[in-house]
């Protein structure tokens, strides 16, 4: 399950990670705490009033989480979910995940820590080829949350890519900057379109 749990060390560092707050969503990892990684990646992705999500697959760093459907006629509800850990602290810092919305658009969903400059918003690149804004939708006591409705060009450089870099920025103005692992994830996209095609 650990594999699940993609550990990152913030470029920054880990005091400009502090600065935006302890973490995105969930909690904290502990080191050697594989059971504990895998819930913390089940944890950050139940919604309030959702059956928590189960693990229907692993793709390198990426998993795909799934709720149960509400009616025998529709497809559960799933994400393709990694969670960025900080190497020092073992804190959740991002959470990026990609879900089909209401409309049937793939969105991509990166939810990063409190006190983070929102009108900066956050950038997010593949293999630093082409960068993508995403602004920020909303923020709450656990975390601020970018969207950005993935066209055919991300979705092209998400899968021929190896990395992705976030960046954002603290109140303080630090940039802060985390990678991830990009390794897994057209297999996994695979799985998700797999999912959503069940009755």
């Amino acid at each position: 399950m650990l594999a699940m749990v993609a550990v990152i060390v913030l470029l920054a560092g880990p005091a400009a990670a502090q600065q935006g707050g302890n973490g995105a969503t969930g909690g904290a990892v502990p080191k050697g705490g594989a059971a504990q990684a895998g819930a913390a990646v089940n944890d950050a992705a139940a919604a309030p009033g959702q059956h928590p999500a189960k693990v229907a697959g692993t793709f390198g760093q990426w998993s795909l989480l799934c709720s149960e459907a509400q009616a025998k006629t529709e497809a559960p509800s799933c994400s393709l979910i990694q969670a960025l850990i900080e190497k020092g602290s073992k804190k959740l810092v991002f959470r990026v995940s990609l879900a089909y919305g209401p409309q049937g658009n793939l969105v991509l969903r990166i939810d990063a820590p409190t006190g983070v400059a929102l009108q900066k918003g956050l950038e997010f690149s593949p293999d630093a080829v082409k960068t993508y804004r995403l602004p920020f939708q909303t923020c709450l006591p656990r975390g601020c949350t970018a969207v950005l409705v993935v066209e055919d060009d991300l979705k092209q450089d998400l899968q021929k890519s190896d990395k992705g870099t976030i960046d954002v920025y603290a109140l303080n103005g630090q940039e802060v900057k985390a990678q991830t692992e990009l390794a897994g994830f057209t297999e996994g996209l695979a799985a998700l379109d797999k999912q959503r095609a069940k009755p």
